[in-house]
């Protein structure tokens, strides 16, 4: 089951967030807690048997949902959590029109085992039915990313239409120039 996280919640899961991410993805706490305040971004916890489980964290723009951090917590992983909790995550979200996520590019393996953990990222997605959007050039904070989308009514999102909404989704947050999103066709 999933349910919206109050911000005493929210700010419990960031602590795991500081288990699970590496610490150049883990936003600045007060950021965190500002922007959950303030409902620009939802935290949401998967629980299984009344059990927290997994969590994941959405910022959206109409129809269409970035998904900006998603983890098993930690002494669940490995158990097939997983795919129950991306197969969740796409029935709770269904009234959405797409859903987005950002995975480093290889690129910015800084050694084998980092690598493998971004292999993994874009295994899990690409199997989850997630498509890599080839035709964005994305980078983050001058870091590479892909974009993979799922599209929950069966149509795809054009490259213009996916820019647009990562560029509002992400406008005011933080300076622009540390954003580059480019069409490469």
């Amino acid at each position: 089951m999933i349910k919206k996280a109050d911000l005493e919640k929210a700010k419990q899961i960031y602590k795991y967030m500081e288990e699970d991410f590496p610490k150049n993805e883990i936003p600045n706490y007060t950021g965190f807690v500002k922007l959950t305040q303030e409902n620009i971004q939802n935290v949401y916890i998967y629980e299984e048997n009344s059990q927290e489980i997994a969590y994941f964290i959405t910022m959206e723009k109409d129809e269409k949902v970035l998904i900006t951090h998603l983890a098993v917590i930690k002494e669940h992983r490995g158990q097939g959590v997983g795919k129950r909790f991306i197969e969740a995550i796409k029935e709770f979200l269904a009234n959405k029109k797409v859903l987005i996520v950002e995975v480093e590019s290889e690129k910015n393996a800084k050694n084998e085992q980092e690598l493998e953990v971004i292999e993994k990222r874009l295994r899990y997605y690409l199997n989850a039915g997630f498509v890599k959007c080839n035709t964005l050039k994305y980078v983050l904070y001058n870091v590479d990313y892909y974009i993979l989308t799922y599209s929950t009514d069966e149509s795809s999102i054009s490259p213009n239409v996916l820019k647009d909404t990562i560029e509002s989704i992400y406008d005011g947050l933080f300076p622009k120039e540390n954003l580059s999103i480019n069409i490469t066709i």
